[in-house]
């Protein structure tokens, strides 16, 4: 095992989280030093070690103990750690304290604290971890184990020929909701619809039909989005279609909604108004129910130093622990409540150490406080009242609804970390595409803005030049059409006959033409419009393909490759021989053999990058983003040879990237609905047999071994990533915006008819 770089050490160290530090810390101290240590009890039991991290004492040696931990105030973790090992009736003789932090001065510190607690005071801070974790194979093992995972976001700073489970393999999040995308994929929208039905219904709570308060569609949407913006993107497609399905009599129990059909317009039927009334009583009856019987617990504890306001604040404290741990474990989480696991939940100290920082608590405060919610926590968890177990399993199905809408920060965090992984070849229809957005509100760029986010987060994305020449092409095609048929009438532009214009960027133009809301924007003239991209002057000269390549380069961070340096990928025999059999399908032999050499220099450059015999679990990173399908069928035998297709599609990057919501906004969402009435109501609506469906995915992945997590994680998602089947309805379900029908329109300009 080769060592590990001492900066990579550093920069796990230093983003290290408590439980997988101490983790690691226990294993690379004990192989270092050859001892065995015993841990002394853990948050289920509630001893001396359980509130404030694990302490274990040495085999064989009763007197002396050990503890690790990532707080930033050692000397202070210190003493609290003598206090409560004396308030167990320990009496310790030796402390080696194991930390992340580097310590400055530490001998000194050691003695001063020696001298203070008279115990011996042994401080291995992160300097120390950095000079031995590569003494012996157990050190680099431990590391590779419990914080590699940490550095995932470096490219190269050092590498081990093992190759180890990333954070994305270890928790179960991704597998879990690509196989939901898999089933999707062939059709099955049944845990979707599912949800997005709960959400209907719980906005249309507010109906009533004798009092005249009845929901439009777009009303239905704009309640959901007020309180749960970050879900938007996968319930408005569906939205329309779900409500009229719950309102036909046939819907499975009855019918959920009733539907006006002259106005239009959408409320609960009256039975259902007077449940729900009666269910609102029932969830905030629960609600506070809970906070009474963590007050009741407090009580019982006895924990000196709380008084009213900081037992108030331990039971605030300890609410946003239960919600970081959704946020932060939630499927594991969720699974560990669902299946009534006696095991140590180990995280839940995380968490509160999070939200005790949130609260701004430190001191004696933070202790008292950390000690009424500690103690909350562990009664909640492992001896919970019938009030508090239905709680929680509330919680846990609002967290499924969340996740299966994709609102959930370690999905946000994959599909990003994926995107920056990717080599992409944009193809000639998505450079049009992004461009014919020009005049569009900048949110409403989808091509343009997926391109850009693309490259913000990492992604290279190609340039070729055979795309540079083809979107030349078709801008010269549209220069000839304008003075030859558009020009003498260009000033009795209407909207029908601008919609039939033959080529995408003349449309464009005309759009913008006669749309009077632009002002200013709006072009006076096609030589205008032409300007924005190249010199209009130049457009049939040679210097037009160098200005269109430096505005696209600085406009979407385009790398640019040449056709020499496709051509060093591939075999050219292969490129001539599959360039004849795409003839067929397009206008222009240039055209059909640009296809085939893009084609196969996707599988030339993975394997020039051993990408073909490496591992991730992001799957293939070279792609050619198109949304070109006429060659599919000519290539059928070249993807059987290789084993794997070479087209992505653009809805795949527009689905998980650009309209899925950030990770800022997705932890706002989980602060938001978790510790307030909305979290409680929510749950009602989502179906057990949905949610068990969850936590049953949750068990298949926890069954597989990480190799095996990782190797489905990467097919799901190439699957995804290429397959021209799925429906995505993130545009709409007829994939159009604004009345252009993108998909008829790229098909016609790659094939030479735009």
């Amino acid at each position: 095992m080769e060592r590990i770089p001492e900066d990579v050490v550093r920069i796990a160290l230093d983003k290290a989280e408590g439980f997988p530090f101490e983790r690691f810390a226990m294993s690379f101290y004990s192989s270092l030093i050859g001892a065995d240590f015993v841990p002394l009890g853990g948050i289920k039991d509630g001893g001396a070690d359980a509130r404030d991290g694990a302490i274990f004492e040495e085999k064989g040696r009763p007197e002396t103990y050990y503890q690790a931990s990532v707080e930033i105030d050692a000397e202070s973790k210190i003493r609290r750690t003598m206090a409560r090992l004396r308030e167990f009736g320990r009496d310790p003789k030796v402390l080696f304290y194991l930390t992340s932090k580097t310590i400055k001065y530490s001998d000194r510190v050691e003695r001063e604290l020696t001298a203070e607690l008279d115990v011996t005071v042994y401080i291995r801070d992160g300097g120390y971890i950095v000079a031995h974790v590569n003494d012996d194979v157990a050190g680099r093992a431990a590391f590779d184990e419990h914080l590699r995972s940490y550095t995932d976001f470096l490219k190269r700073i050092g590498s081990s020929r093992l190759i180890e489970a990333s954070k994305h393999v270890k928790n179960p999040a991704a597998f879990v909701f690509l196989s939901q995308e898999l089933e999707r994929r062939s059709g099955n929208e049944k845990l979707v619809d599912s949800v997005v039905d709960a959400l209907a219904l719980w906005a249309l709570e507010g109906t009533d039909p004798d009092a005249g308060i009845l929901y439009h569609s777009e009303k239905v949407e704009q309640v959901i989005a007020q309180s749960l913006p970050s879900v938007t993107a996968l319930v408005k497609p569906r939205l329309r279609r779900r409500l009229e399905v719950m309102s036909d009599k046939k819907f499975h129990g009855g019918r959920a909604v009733n539907w006006h059909r002259k106005d239009d317009v959408f409320c609960l039927p009256f039975e259902t108004r007077q449940r729900i009334e009666e269910e609102n009583t029932a969830d905030e009856t629960l609600r506070l129910e809970v906070i009474s019987s963590f007050e009741d617990r407090l009580r019982k504890e006895g924990i000196k130093g709380l008084g009213k306001v900081r037992g108030r604040q331990a039971v605030e404290v300890a609410l946003r622990t239960l919600q970081l741990s959704f946020e932060r474990n939630g499927l594991e989480f969720a699974a560990f409540l669902h299946a009534n696991d006696n095991s140590d939940y180990g995280t839940i100290t995380d968490c509160l150490a999070v939200a005790l920082k949130e609260y701004g608590l430190t001191g004696r405060d933070s202790v008292n406080v950390g000690d009424g919610a500690f103690a909350l926590l562990r009664g909640v968890l492992y001896n919970s009242s019938e009030v508090e177990r239905r709680y929680l399993q509330r919680l846990s199905r609002t967290y499924a609804l969340l996740f299966t809408l994709n609102t959930e920060p370690k999905l946000v965090d994959f599909f990003q970390e994926m995107t920056g992984e990717f080599h992409l070849y944009v193809g000639s229809d998505q450079i049009v595409r992004a461009l014919s957005e020009h005049y569009l509100d900048e949110p409403d760029r989808m091509t343009a803005n997926t391109l850009l986010m693309a490259g913000k987060l990492g992604a290279k994305l190609i340039l070729t030049d055979p795309v540079l020449e083809e979107v030349v092409h078709h801008l010269r095609v549209c220069d000839f059409e304008y003075r030859n048929h558009i020009a003498d009438i260009d000033e009795y532009m209407n909207y029908e006959v601008a919609r039939n214009a033959p080529h995408i960027m003349l449309r464009c133009y005309l759009y913008a033409r006669i749309n009077q809301d632009l002002g200013w924007r709006r072009p006076q003239s096609w030589p205008a419009f032409v300007k924005q991209f190249c010199t209009y002057a130049d457009l049939h000269k040679p210097a037009a393909f160098d200005d269109i390549r430096r505005y696209l380069q600085a406009k979407f961070s385009l790398a640019f490759e040449s056709v020499e340096d496709l051509e060093s990928l591939v075999d050219l025999g292969e490129v001539e021989a599959l360039a004849v059999q795409l003839e067929e399908a397009k206008r222009d032999p240039r055209l059909a053999r640009n296809d085939a050499l893009l084609a196969l220099a996707v599988y030339g450059h993975r394997a020039a990058k051993k990408e073909t015999s490496s591992v991730s679990e992001f799957g293939y990173a070279t792609w050619w983003l198109t949304s070109e399908t006429a060659i599919l069928k000519y290539t059928r035998g070249i993807v059987r040879e290789h084993r794997a297709r070479y087209v992505m599609r653009p809805d795949f990057l527009l689905n998980f990237l650009t309209l899925a919501p950030s990770a800022a906004d997705a932890r706002q969402t989980f602060k938001s609905v978790f510790p307030s009435l909305l979290g409680i109501k929510l749950a009602r609506r989502m179906k057990l047999e949905t949610f068990n469906q969850i936590m049953d995915s949750v068990a298949e992945a926890v069954n597989l071994d990480e190799a095996r997590r990782s190797a489905e994680i990467a097919k799901s998602l190439d699957k995804l990533k290429s397959d021209f089947a799925r429906q995505y309805t993130a545009l709409g379900e007829s994939g159009k915006i604004q009345g252009v029908d993108f998909a008829a329109e790229n098909q016609a300009m790659l094939n030479g008819q735009a």
